[in-house]
């Protein structure tokens, strides 16, 4: 009987949870109030389902006989929590090291992150990208659009140089100074194996890709760079074309097809002296975490998240499409798709006749009703860019994909930060055998403190929990999570005043 009671558990409470965030998802989500927890213990407010769907879990976990031993000890969790975490120095500009971690609900995880100089610029640049379907495309993504920023943001006599050297040296090594490179994942020299035309034969025949890139820059009208924000946008929207037009099949199908028909939301950002800009395609999030004079925090978001709960968003695929009422249904996009701007996604961007030839073959009928498809691109990747002037108040820069944010406020997750550094700071000043249980259980990275906090916090029996979650459940307890804390150096800030 017990045996039986534990092979059905999580298919039960995963029934639960679809129940409860169906009632989340139709906007059942008001007139609760539960007590809501972010580390800090006078932290209280008014919260819904989603927060009343982590107390079920919660409550069928721990069962009707009060506190059990966890299955894993907290030290356990931890080592958990942290096999991917990274810490690197950088020490450019107004940037002095960064943080970063993952963990991943999906098999292989759909999520990634990159760090990057601009060796022309000496800026840096963070990325967090949120694949969705799969992996692919975050992948793309996050190998290409380093270069793509890069020559986005050259001057015109370094653009002249290279039509002059016929476009010969446009490796990514020539231009980015990647910080950090992560060698468990796949990397996109997996598409060079297509059967038929490679990927650089691909793009001379659809002239996309770097080269062509390059091209379009010295074709427009600047003197010597294109404004930042200009450049930004113009390195997601160009690497979002290539990316879609590369997919269709010359003679097969392809790891670019792949990488098209997946799709995933970006979230950059480029920080130069002092200036800190944000480029975000979809739902990923950027929050900066400033010191106030009486010592308290303040979370300043520098993204809104890009689905139907904004307005705006809304209104403008209203405008770009008059009269297709369906263009939001159900709050997603034509229905289906949460996020209302992503890179891939050629379902819906391709124009009929190629969406009607390619995918319906594909697939064996259409994967959007035709008579909803009338005026495409529905989906652009044209980011939303906000523009920031670093001031010595400001201390960190929070990237993270949504499995965060679904979980914790913008004001909790600086909260977090702000008393991860607290303590941090403090076990600095404390004798190893002074604090000893304190110093054990304190993660050494702000990502993966907001990791632990996004799956239970100090709740060490529900993160172990939550940890354990068969293969087959984890996608309705949790999302991917890739979180990556950028600390900045105020005596640079400083120094310039």
């Amino acid at each position: 009987m017990i045996g039986t009671l534990s092979k059905w558990k999580w298919p039960v409470a995963g029934v639960a949870a679809a129940f409860v965030g169906s009632m989340y998802t139709f906007g059942f989500n008001r007139n609760i109030t539960l007590q809501a927890s972010s580390g800090n213990e006078d932290t209280s407010g008014s919260i819904g389902l989603r927060d009343l769907l982590q107390k079920l879990i919660h409550n069928f976990v721990q069962g009707s006989k009060g506190q059990e031993k966890p299955p894993l000890s907290p030290k356990e969790a931890s080592e958990i929590l942290r096999r991917n975490e990274r810490r690197v120095d950088v020490n450019v500009g107004a940037v002095s090291y960064y943080e970063t971690n993952n963990f991943a609900s999906n098999t292989p995880c759909e999520d990634r992150g990159n760090e990057w100089l601009l060796l022309k610029t000496n800026g840096a640049a963070f990325g967090v990208f949120d694949g969705h379907g799969g992996w692919q495309c975050a992948e793309v993504v996050k190998n290409r659009i380093p270069l793509y920023v890069a020559l986005s943001l050259l001057s015109k006599s370094d653009l002249t140089l290279l039509e002059k050297d016929n476009l010969k040296d446009l490796s990514l090594d020539n231009f980015v100074a990647v910080f950090a490179r992560d060698k468990s994942e796949k990397t996109e020299s997996n598409s060079k194996k297509n059967v038929g035309y490679t990927l650089s034969q691909k793009q001379e025949v659809f002239h996309t890709g770097p080269k062509y890139l390059v091209k379009n820059l010295i074709e427009k009208s600047f003197v010597d760079r294109m404004p930042v924000m200009e450049s930004l946008s113009l390195a997601f929207t160009q690497l979002d074309d290539d990316i879609s037009t590369e997919a269709i099949p010359v003679k097969v199908l392809d790891e670019s097809f792949v990488a098209g028909v997946t799709g995933a939301c970006a979230i950059v950002s480029y920080i130069e002296d002092q200036h800190l800009y944000v480029a975000n395609a979809g739902d990923c999030r950027a929050v900066l975490g400033s010191l106030k004079p009486d010592g308290s925090w303040l979370a300043t978001p520098l993204s809104i998240d890009q689905t139907a709960a904004n307005p705006e968003e809304v209104t403008r695929l209203q405008l770009e499409h008059p009269g297709e009422n369906f263009v939001i249904k159900n709050g997603r996009l034509l229905g289906q798709l949460q996020p209302l701007r992503s890179f891939g996604d050629i379902q819906y961007k391709w124009d009929k006749v190629t969406h009607s030839h390619v995918l319906t073959q594909v697939y064996g009928g259409p994967i959007v009703p035709p008579s909803m498809y009338k005026t495409p691109p529905y989906l652009t990747a044209k980011p939303v860019i906000t523009q920031h002037h670093l001031q010595p108040h400001d201390k960190f820069l929070i990237l993270a994909t949504d499995g965060l944010w679904d979980v914790l406020s913008n004001e909790q997750a600086v909260g977090l930060v702000a008393d991860f550094l607290k303590h941090q700071s403090k076990e600095k000043h404390t004798s190893p055998g002074d604090d000893a249980e304190a110093s054990e259980l304190l993660e050494h990275s702000a990502a993966t403190h907001l990791i632990r906090h996004a799956l239970g916090g100090n709740d060490h029996s529900f993160v172990a929990q939550m940890l354990l979650v068969p293969d087959q459940y984890r996608r309705m307890w949790r999302d991917d999570i890739t979180v990556t804390v950028v600390f900045f150096n105020s005596d640079s800030f400083l120094s310039k005043l």
